[in-house]
C-alpha cells in the first residue's frame, strides 16, 4: 500500500499528481497544486487504512479541449459581462478564428509559443493590431476559465512579450531653407508686429 505525491514532469507550472498503489493495483490522479495534492493523498491514505477507497473511482478524467472550455466560457462568463449582441460577435470570432486553430487541442496542450505563433500569423495576414489584441484577449478569457476550473495551473496567453510591430513611421522633417525662413519671419513681422 502506498500513496505518493509527485510531478510527472518536474518544473514550475506542471501539475502535481497523487499516485496510489494498493493490492497490486495502481492508479493516479492529477490534482494541480502541491498542497492540494498532499491533502488528497492524506485523505486517500486514510480511506485505504479504513478499507473504503475504491481504486476504480479515480480513473483519470479526460482533459477537455479548448473548444469545450470556450463553449463554457461563452455560455457562462461572457453573457454575465457583455451585451447579448456582443455574445453573438464573440461566438463568430471563436468559430472563424480560434476553433480552427485550437479547437481540438486539449486545453493543457496549448502553450505560450503556440499562442504567440497564432497571433503573429494573424499579423502577417494583415489583421490590425486591435484585432490581434482582441484575439489574444479571447484566448486569455478561455484560458482564465480553465484556470478557474483548476484544469491548468497558469494562463499561457499572459506576458507574451512584444509581438505587435509598430505601424508608426518615422516622420521626415525638412528644415526650412534660408530663403524660406527669411520669408516666414518677414511675413510674421509684417502681419503680427507685436
Amino acid at each position: 500500500m502506498g500513496v505518493k505525491v509527485k510531478q510527472k514532469k518536474k518544473g514550475k507550472g506542471n501539475p502535481w499528481w497523487v499516485f496510489i498503489s494498493h493490492n497490486n493495483q495502481r492508479t493516479s490522479m492529477k490534482v494541480g497544486a502541491k498542497q492540494a495534492a498532499q491533502a488528497v493523498a492524506d485523505e486517500v491514505a486514510a480511506e485505504l487504512k479504513l478499507g473504503k477507497f475504491d481504486m476504480n473511482r479515480e480513473k483519470e478524467k479526460p482533459v477537455p479541449t479548448f473548444k469545450n472550455i470556450a463553449d463554457k466560457w461563452i455560455e457562462i462568463t461572457v453573457p454575465a459581462t457583455c451585451k447579448q449582441s456582443t455574445v453573438k460577435d464573440y461566438t463568430d470570432i471563436l468559430n472563424n478564428h480560434l476553433f480552427p486553430e485550437f479547437g481540438d487541442i486539449t486545453i493543457n496542450g496549448i502553450n505560450r509559443g503556440m499562442i504567440k505563433d497564432f497571433l503573429m500569423a494573424k499579423i502577417n495576414d494583415g489583421y490590425s493590431k486591435s484585432t490581434v489584441s482582441h484575439l489574444r484577449d479571447f484566448v486569455s478569457g478561455v484560458m482564465n476559465k480553465a484556470l478557474d476550473d483548476e484544469i491548468i495551473l497558469e494562463n499561457p496567453s499572459l506576458r507574451l512579450g512584444k509581438y505587435l510591430k509598430s505601424n508608426k513611421k518615422k516622420k521626415q522633417f525638412e528644415p526650412l531653407t534660408g530663403d524660406e525662413l527669411s520669408t516666414l519671419l518677414n511675413t510674421v513681422a509684417k502681419h503680427y508686429p507685436r
